[in-house]
């Protein structure tokens, strides 16, 4: 097994949580998924496209998954994809919420009623629904933790990103403070990650070069996941409402 970032017998073990992945068929939530398998949780990944890969993935490291086909704009179909997750018991320890799309837009002046619906719906509603349906199954544990992928763009307007992109990720950070205030009584935790250029498909041939950062160099999404990870651990039980900023020293806020 390849070593990830916490162990599943160090302090920060996930064993025996349960945890719900979005957007986990591919790039950053891929990674995610396998990072908290790896560091013991139990995982199931869903995602609109096909999830077979990452759960064959997370079983040939040792890991548990369960997968399914949800698109997290029907909120119905989520709601359900998350009672399962929590099983009989309706408990559930850890949400993570990637899903997201990035756009075909990157100026104002081209942005379509229809793109900017898909945007707003996938990356702002979808991570509203996640969260929604979520929240009971947290709060039924002794303290649920919360992770959202947001960006860099919603810090700062973007690198290459549009407008909607920016303000649907903008509002993923909204969503996390809004969280932190208000479920902190329940136990609950919420925290974000605004990554900068992370080399996965949905930003192949968008024009990002290696050296738009002081580290000269597109992430990886293992090291957002590493991130990832630590948050919806253990050792960051005394964090919430803070977006931390992975971005090879692009933004330093």
């Amino acid at each position: 097994m390849t070593p990830g970032v916490l162990h599943p017998e160090g302090p920060g073990s996930l064993r025996g949580d349960r945890a719900v992945v979005t957007g986990s068929a591919r790039g950053i939530g891929r990674h995610v998924a396998v990072e908290l398998a790896r560091a013991g949780a139990t995982v199931t990944v869903l995602d609109v496209l096909d999830t077979t890969d990452t759960v064959e993935l997370v079983t040939a490291e040792g890991g548990s998954a369960t997968g399914g086909r949800v698109d997290v704009t029907d909120r119905a179909a989520v709601t359900a994809a998350v009672a399962g997750a929590g099983g009989d018991d309706a408990d559930l320890d850890i949400l993570v919420t990637a899903a997201g799309v990035y756009g075909d837009s990157p100026t104002l002046d081209e942005l379509t009623e229809a793109e900017l619906d898909t945007v707003l719906s996938v990356n702002l509603a979808g991570t509203l629904w996640c969260v929604q349906a979520a929240l009971p199954l947290l709060r039924a544990g002794d303290g649920g933790r919360v992770v959202c992928i947001g960006s860099v763009a919603g810090k700062i307007g973007g690198v290459l990103a549009g407008p909607h992109y920016a303000a649907s990720k903008g509002g993923v950070h909204a969503v996390v403070r809004w969280l932190a205030r208000t479920q902190a009584a329940a136990g609950v935790t919420a925290n974000g990650i605004a990554p900068g250029a992370v080399d996965t498909d949905m930003i192949t041939g968008r024009g990002y070069e290696p050296d738009y950062c002081p580290l000269g160099r597109l992430a990886t999404p293992q090291e957002i996941a590493g991130v990832a990870a630590f948050l919806a651990s253990p050792a960051a039980s005394y964090m919430t409402g803070t977006v931390i900023d992975v971005n090879g020293g692009y933004f330093m806020g």
